[in-house]
């Protein structure tokens, strides 16, 4: 049996007819997995891979944190000189890293002028979203 926008429908209905916290539905190898929350509203379960992935730890204060998820690059290409080294010296605007998602490259500038005091991330290293990349003091 195909999955069809109308099996899903009465499926989630049935699960809030049934006051289920979850819906899952698969057919032909596809899955979909729909979690309501706390306020009774439905929300797409995250990936099996993403519910395993470790929290992204609180930011310190002096952190720079990714803006978006992706790939960090701490050197505009491979092999070359980075971006920053801790303790250099960088001024406001600077870019310190790059970004990549979606083979979109998104500069991330420092925020202050100060000290690189340390680089917490690898190059080439998968980011989430608010995850800490550098310390800048």
């Amino acid at each position: 049996m195909p999955i069809t926008i109308d099996s899903i429908i009465a499926g989630m209905e049935w699960a809030a007819d049934n006051h289920l916290a979850e819906f899952a539905f698969s057919a032909e190898g596809h899955r979909i997995t729909i979690r309501r929350d706390a306020a009774g509203g439905a929300q797409p379960a995250p990936p099996a891979a993403a519910a395993a992935a470790p929290p992204v730890p609180a930011p310190e204060a002096d952190a720079v944190t990714a803006p978006l998820a992706g790939l960090c690059h701490l050197r505009p290409e491979s092999g070359g000189a980075a971006f920053v080294e801790p303790g250099a010296r960088v001024e406001a605007g600077q870019t310190i890293c790059i970004i990549e998602a979606m083979k979109m490259m998104t500069p991330i500038p420092a925020p202050q002028a100060g000290i690189v005091e340390a680089i917490l991330v690898g190059d080439g290293a998968t980011v989430e979203a608010g995850a800490p990349l550098m310390r800048i003091r």
